[in-house]
């Protein structure tokens, strides 16, 4: 449809006008009036429909060339939109997208306990799927050391009775988190003779210290001395095992299962050195050492047993040594080379440098 003249709708509206006049008689005043409001209502649509973008220059809206006023901005409330987020409504945004968290990343592992298995958490002794126990692996290929070990061996007799030796069989060390970080069988010198495997107690059979099988005592040794460097050693009684290894390893950094004084009241009577199975038993609610002894399993229960009180663990070591910061790269000394004459000739040179700045 055209659209229609303005002209000609004023010419129309008038005809209009004058048949209702002659059919109806009314006064011509109101009409009039009427008239010219109507008139000055299409005079106001008129740049909507004439101008561009429904504006119009400020002469053609004043006739006179100045600037018009702007109209009043309206005080009515205008209605909030409610903001796009997780929180809002469900009918204002699509059910699907709010299914899931933006901020929630997409797993590519499913966690280690699932909801099913939250119920019976694993045991302590159990190695962690992701790091499995490998027999007599050497260094593990995926556990790391980190600051904290703990170490266990196991031993075979040597010699004849009464006074029958022992002789490091097996060493095992795992991180703080219990996963297995070395384990190796050892083997025995040709010129010493194994008289007692004790395979009921220490779980080693002759086919375990073949040459095939377990490492010279030189190469674990020297594997121990670099994992124990500069990390704090977890054991119980773990003398016995530095000394098979023909180790040391600084006191301060030794956390000592079988002399901690909170283990040690456990006893009947209380004070005497108390065994890894009935603190086993007692405070981690496991058996171990049933049947043949895994030095694994041992190194595992230990620092289990460290981590439930660590906290009063070393408080106890700081009233004994006071605060001490371990050093990474501290060293440790061979006990066959002289390691403590070595430790007070370092000493004394330190002594003499103070003085000497004095």
């Amino acid at each position: 449809m055209a659209p229609v003249e303005l002209s000609n709708l004023s010419s129309n509206w008038k005809k209009l006008q004058a048949s209702l006049q002659s059919a109806k008689p009314a006064d011509s005043s109101k009409h009039q009036k009427f008239e010219d409001e109507e008139q000055h209502s299409l005079k106001r649509k008129q740049p909507h429909a004439n101008g561009v973008n429904g504006h119009t220059s400020h002469k053609a809206a004043n006739g006179n060339g100045t600037t018009p006023r702007k109209a009043p901005a309206s005080r009515k409330r205008q209605k909030m939109e409610e903001p796009t987020s997780i929180g809002a409504a469900v009918k204002h945004h699509d059910i699907k997208a709010l299914s899931r968290s933006v901020s929630m990343p997409s797993l590519k592992k499913l966690p280690v306990l699932t909801l099913a298995e939250t119920a019976e958490p694993l045991s302590v002794l159990e190695p962690h799927p992701d790091f499995p126990d490998v027999e007599n692996e050497g260094v593990s290929e995926v556990a790391l050391p980190g600051k904290y070990v703990a170490l266990d061996c196991e031993m075979v007799g040597i010699g004849p009775e009464p006074k029958r030796d022992s002789a490091l069989a097996r060493v095992s060390l795992v991180n703080f988190h219990g996963h297995q970080v070395y384990d190796s069988y050892v083997q025995i010198p040709r010129s010493i003779e194994v008289t007692d495997y004790r395979t009921a107690v220490s779980g080693i059979e002759p086919k375990h210290l073949r040459k095939d099988v377990a490492r010279p005592f030189e190469e674990v040794r020297e594997d121990l001395k670099i994992l124990l460097a500069g990390r704090i050693l977890v054991g119980h009684a773990v003398k016995n095992d530095l000394d098979v290894l023909i180790l040391k390893h600084d006191k301060r950094f030794t956390r000592d299962t079988s002399k901690f004084s909170k283990f040690r009241a456990l006893t009947i009577p209380a004070g005497r050195t108390p065994g890894l199975k009935m603190l086993a038993d007692k405070l981690l609610g496991v058996q171990i050492q049933t049947g043949a002894h895994s030095s694994v399993e041992d190194a595992r229960a230990t620092m289990a047993l460290y981590r439930l009180d660590k906290g009063d663990f070393e408080k106890e070591i700081r009233q004994k040594y006071g605060h001490v910061h371990l050093k990474v790269e501290t060293t440790v000394p061979d006990a066959d080379a002289g390691g403590e004459e070595a430790v007070k000739k370092t000493r004394n040179r330190k002594k003499s440098k103070k003085k000497n700045k004095r």
